[in-house]
């Protein structure tokens, strides 16, 4: 259900996908910003070529169209940095941030720079061209590189503490412009000769500034087409038309002369085209959108067969959809600004949840019966959803409801059946369980839940649940029954395995399955089946198994277990080269224990013996008394022979070191052992078995209390 709810709300998400401005040059030369780019390019050509006309007899008679001219494009700086910081919080604010606190870099240093034009008042000091250019270059050099960082910046949000250390970043460089050319003249070296124009430093700088622009304008204009911004594509002509402005200021003679003024004027059409870029795209675009996703959203509600309307904080009514509009036979205008109460009169549509605020705080849910158009009863399951602004103040909320009226029917019906099949299957103590494939979703009978000591309400309808509480060991044999069924190669799933009771210990339950619903491919969706307890026949099997394989006075292997773990490692002997030894044990004069102490005392002493030996092997070594005094014990992964005789001659010792106790009187024996290795050639346990035996009798027939080696398969068989 989980998994569902996910997908739903990814689905839900917008995804942005770029689609790219124009698929070929030709469709990209088309372009408005591409098209004003050659004009302005061709304008520049012409008017580079003009003479050095002086327009203005004096700086001081051009102050005033210089003026008018900077204040323009400080002010469209300063609404650039406006924008850009009002937007901050928003998913792309970041490249925003970053483009207003250049700009507003550069409205300080042009603003600078206008006070310092010659003829402007005294401003901390005397205004002249020198102190004038070095604040024109300074706000050029921001913004060139501002705009050429900006074509690499990532689209995202920065966050609050960024975005305030780009503002302190951007003041504090304008500040330190500021008291640089204020304070410290003497350290910056001349920029302009009356009569000459700019020096060789001043033109090289404004032909790098140009050449900056110009690689800013290539990569805006490259990533704008890539990406689908229209803005891009005009902060790239911005930047191209202030790459052709620093050229006219390479040319101009006097202050005050025609390419000092063509500059000017192709700044003032940059600061147009950025102030355009950048409005549009945080302005105009996002209200495009809006504008579209209010749409989907309007197309989307108005498809939906549920009753959706919207109300405000007094319970008045903001709208509603088209199906809500035709179950009350009321117009989505009539609607607007009006309660329940002024529309249907009192008490309609009113549930005892409702007594009170106009409308809810919290999310409820209820069903209500009301009268629809057509004079009928319907019954609706009605949701009712509180929405908040952005500062968590309730707006309002969002009323959904549903016609349940045939469906209470039909669940009536179904109510019945259920109550009849559960009174069924409490007769045949069956738990049933119902597999939402897809989602995930399990839900499961009271029964099925009482089986493992659970209630049903306290069982997460999930297959989670199920698979948390079945017993490791068992996956293998689920999943082999299982996994083919849902393939749809199999009629019918059964497995046998354990589940965790409450109270910790494992049940033993048969699960009989099926899938009843498939989709066109043949997937499976839905399956149903059920679970019965047979721990008892388990125990009994178990009970009847142990019986049959082990020895039940020692509690060990017998004969027969012992000969099939023999073979079995004899097929993995032959299949991976591995080792393995066999040990033969028979108590030394064991018929004497019982001849002088009684029968009583060989079992004990058949007990000591067992468990001591137990107790020193490893988990993977098999032990088995194989009859009477004579015990095996079969070694997997032994290194080789001579540890296998090793490993004898410490079951001999301690043996020898721990005497039987009969009551307070040690009983002291001992035992003799015969050692044989695995061999793949052997034909089976029979083979190994008569090696082993042999070499007992070697180690009875030489003294007893002694562990001998068997020759080798192909000596013996010599």
């Amino acid at each position: 259900m989980h998994g569902s709810r996910r997908n739903m709300q990814i689905a839900m998400k917008p995804t942005p996908v770029a689609i790219p401005l124009a698929s070929s040059v030709a469709e990209a030369l088309r372009l408005a910003p591409v098209r004003w780019a050659a004009i302005l390019g061709m304008l520049f050509v012409a008017g580079s070529l003009l003479p050095s006309w002086t327009l203005f007899a004096s700086p001081e008679h051009y102050l005033a169209p210089h003026t008018a001219l900077e204040v323009f494009s400080i002010t469209v700086s300063a609404m650039v940095f406006a924008l850009g910081w009002n937007l901050r919080r928003t998913p792309q604010g970041g490249p925003f941030v970053w483009l207003g606190t250049v700009f507003l870099a550069v409205a300080l240093s042009d603003f600078f720079h206008a006070l310092s034009y010659p003829g402007m008042p005294l401003f901390v000091t005397p205004s002249d061209p020198e102190k004038a250019i070095g604040f024109w270059l300074a706000a050029r050099v921001f913004a060139a590189v501002g705009l050429l960082v900006l074509a690499f910046l990532p689209v995202r949000r920065w966050s609050a503490a960024q975005a305030r250390v780009m503002l302190l970043a951007a003041l504090a460089m304008a500040s330190l412009v500021a008291w640089v050319v204020l304070f410290q003249r003497q350290a910056l070296p001349r920029a302009y000769i009356p009569g000459e124009g700019g020096t060789a430093l001043k033109i090289a700088i404004e032909y790098a500034l140009s050449a900056t622009y110009a690689l800013s304008a290539l990569l805006l204009f490259r990533r704008g087409i890539r990406d689908g911004a229209p803005s891009l594509a005009w902060l790239a002509c911005a930047a191209w038309t202030m790459a052709l402005a620093e050229l006219y200021f390479t040319l101009y003679v006097q202050l005050s002369d025609v390419f000092d003024l063509l500059g000017h004027l192709y700044k003032f059409a940059a600061s147009i085209m950025i102030y355009k870029a950048v409005f549009s795209a945080g302005v105009r675009e996002p209200h495009s959108a809006l504008a579209h996703e209010r749409a989907l959203l309007r197309a989307m509600i108005d498809s939906v067969p549920d009753l959706i309307a919207f109300k405000d904080t007094r319970g008045a009514y903001l709208g509603c959809n088209r199906a809500f509009s035709r179950c009350y036979a009321v117009g989505e205008e009539a609607l607007i600004g009006r309660t329940d109460t002024e529309l249907f009169g009192a008490g309609m549509r009113q549930s005892p949840d409702a007594v009170g605020a106009p409308v809810v705080s919290v999310l409820e849910r209820h069903e209500e019966w009301v009268e629809g158009a057509d004079g009928g009863m319907r019954l609706l399951d009605t949701l009712r959803i509180p929405f908040h602004g952005e500062n968590g103040e309730l707006l309002g909320e969002v009323d959904i409801s549903r016609d349940f009226t045939e469906r209470r029917r039909v669940r009536e019906q179904i109510a019945e059946r259920e109550q009849r099949l559960l009174m069924a299957l409490q007769g045949a103590s069956l738990g049933v369980w119902d597999w939402d494939i897809p989602s995930g979703r399990m839900s499961f009978s009271p029964l099925w839940a009482e089986m493992l000591g659970r209630r049903s309400e306290d069982v997460v309808p999930d297959i989670s649940s199920w698979e948390a509480l079945v017993h490791p060991d068992d996956w293998n044999d689920i999943q082999a029954a299982l996994e083919p069924h849902l393939r749809g190669e199999t009629e019918s799933y059964t497995a046998e395995y354990r589940l965790r009771h409450s109270d910790g210990h494992w049940v033993w339950v048969q699960d009989a399955g099926r899938v009843l619903e498939r989709d066109e491919d043949g997937k499976s969706l839905r399956a149903v089946g059920l679970h019965q307890d047979i721990s008892s026949r388990k125990a009994m099997e178990e009970s009847l198994l142990h019986l049959a394989t082990s020895d039940p006075l020692t509690g060990l292997w017998n004969r027969r277990h012992f000969t099939e773990m023999v073979n079995g490692e004899l097929g993995r002997v032959r299949r991976h080269g591995s080792n393995a030894g066999l040990l033969l044990l028979d108590l030394d004069h064991f018929k004497r224990i019982n001849d002088t102490r009684g029968h009583a005392a060989g079992d004990e002493v058949l007990r000591h013996f067992s468990g001591l030996v137990t107790r020193h092997l490893r988990e993977v070594d098999v032990f088995a008394r194989l009859g009477g005094e004579e015990f095996g014990v079969l070694l997997p992964c032994v290194g080789d022979a001579a540890g296998a005789l090793r490993a004898a001659d410490r079951l001999r010792e301690l043996i020898a070191l721990n005497p039987a106790m009969l009551g307070e009187d040690p009983l002291p024996f001992s035992v003799s052992i015969g050692v044989a290795m695995l061999d793949p050639d052997d034909s089976g346990f029979d083979a190994v078995f008569t090696r082993a035996d042999e070499a007992l009798y070697e180690a009875k027939r030489t003294g007893r209390d002694r562990a001998v080696l068997a020759k080798k398969a192909d000596v013996a068989e010599i």
